[in-house]
């Protein structure tokens, strides 16, 4: 057996980011990992239901040991086996985002063969510090599909946190793997985009939440608008907005959920806010899209470079990670501030 590959757990951002960076880069490498002290700086710390359904997602795909496996557990050991396609369904009991365990396993799946996998996750379709569902299949997907991955999806119904219930289907065709992927300019703004949701709630949320949103952003920049005003399956209610900036050579998105005794209006004002911020700062890519691409920048082998406007401490976390499973990874920037991240070629 080769030597597992040591991980701490409460380092960096402490959270779950640590653990799903590495179980995909060991289920495409083949080299297995042991993880230590996971959350331990958290309220509730070891492994949470999310995490054990990333870790049984990334188990089933590479055909995996694993050791250390259940709720609450501090530390884990992975050991992958082959890679392999196929039919695969993963449910999470509770809000846990379902759009995380399927980032764990995507480019995975995608360099596995030459056959499509499909793949269903029951679970919160949009949760607090999560990518929601909108976020992972139109603003992630577009920026991956420029390095040629291009995973399908499906929203069966919304699962909004705290209940959940929601499901997600996911087609992964085979992924050529070609060159790498720059976003490291702006270019000129080609477009801005707005979805607006809402589910099981009264009083017309997702009109009033796009309305505000489309009057800040003209009142203070002049910007027009383009929307999609949905009416989402739900099996429980929520709301919730997707701001897109998409420029000439990269692109932004910000996103934000509706909560309990917050007016639409509210939600959507603060989303136009946030939006003009970034146009005003530096960085081509939001802050979440940057980690969120380190994984695909490493599996597929072409690495990448992009500029963020906020160096966070998830993308941090997954420098180190990478670099422990033997890639060449670097953050450029102070914590908080713009910055580069760059994963080189394979």
């Amino acid at each position: 057996m080769s030597r597992l590959i040591a991980l701490d757990g409460s380092h960096g951002e402490g959270g779950g980011q640590i653990l799903r960076t590495a179980l995909a880069l060991s289920a495409v490498t083949g080299q297995g990992f042991e993880i230590t002290r996971i959350r331990a700086r958290r309220s509730r710390p070891g492994l949470r239901p999310q995490h054990l359904a990333a870790v049984r997602a990334a188990t089933l795909v590479c055909d995996a040991k694993v050791g250390g496996a259940y709720d609450g557990s501090p530390d884990l050991r992975f050991e992958p086996g082959p890679l392999a396609s196929g039919d695969f369904r993963f449910e999470i009991a509770t809000a846990g985002a379902a759009t995380l365990v399927l980032q764990t396993i995507l480019a995975p799946l995608a360099t596995a063969s030459t056959a499509t996998s499909r793949v269903e996750v029951t679970g919160g379709t949009h949760v607090p510090s999560s990518p929601s569902y909108d976020y992972l299949a139109r603003h992630w997907a577009a920026a991956v599909a420029r390095m040629g991955l291009a995973p399908r999806f499906q929203l069966v119904r919304a699962g909004f946190y705290p209940p959940g219930g929601g499901e997600i289907r996911a087609e992964v065709p085979p992924w050529p793997r070609p060159a790498g992927l720059v976003m490291d300019r702006r270019g000129a703004l080609v477009a801005v985009r707005g979805t607006s949701g809402a589910g099981r709630v009264k009083g017309d949320v997702a009109r009033r939440q796009a309305e505000a949103a489309r009057t800040r952003l003209w009142e203070a920049r002049r910007l027009e608008s383009d929307w999609d005003v949905l009416d989402v399956p739900s099996a429980s209610p929520g709301s919730f907005l997707l701001l897109e900036a998409v420029f000439e050579e990269s692109r932004a998105a910000f996103g934000y959920l509706g909560e309990r005794g917050r007016r639409a209006e509210v939600l959507g004002d603060r989303a136009a806010r946030a939006l003009l911020k970034f146009l005003d700062g530096e960085g081509a890519l939001d802050p979440h899209l940057a980690d969120q691409l380190a994984v695909p920048f490493a599996v597929g082998g072409g690495g990448g470079r992009v500029t963020t406007s906020e160096v966070t401490a998830h993308l941090e976390s997954v420098v180190s990670v990478l670099g422990a499973f033997g890639f060449h990874a670097r953050v450029d920037g102070r914590l908080g501030g713009p910055g580069t991240f760059e994963v080189d070629k394979c």
